[in-house]
């Protein structure tokens, strides 16, 4: 049996209740559906501050070469310390490499675990 229709919890209003309790004039606004984790807004903050302040101190104090073979083509900023392994988002643990390299060095961490 369906329900008895309400009036809005509001005081004077006559008018019917479509969610909470309250009609269209004093629902409270829908709000957006947050679908990143605590942890990952962490996640996406610390990338942004990467980005922005560590990645370009990271190139201009290696001098814009891979630290390992002193490549200049294709350089990326490496965690020295990966982060999944405790490693931090700063500019001590941040080092120049060349594609080629940071491949391989990747490849040989995968491989110790």
């Amino acid at each position: 049996m369906p329900r008895a229709a309400s009036i809005c919890l509001v005081g004077g209003c006559p008018k019917r209740t479509i969610r909470s309790g309250r009609c269209v004039d004093h629902a409270p606004p829908e709000r957006a559906w947050v679908r990143t984790s605590a942890r990952n807004q962490f996640r996406d903050a610390a990338r942004r501050i990467w980005d922005r302040h560590v990645r370009p101190r990271a190139l201009a104090r290696d001098g814009f070469t891979c630290v390992r073979c002193g490549g200049r083509e294709g350089l990326e900023v490496d965690h020295v310390i990966p982060v999944a392994q405790g490693g931090t988002w700063t500019l001590g643990n941040a080092q120049t490499l060349c594609r080629q390299c940071h491949r391989e060095k990747t490849a040989k961490e995968r491989r110790k675990q």
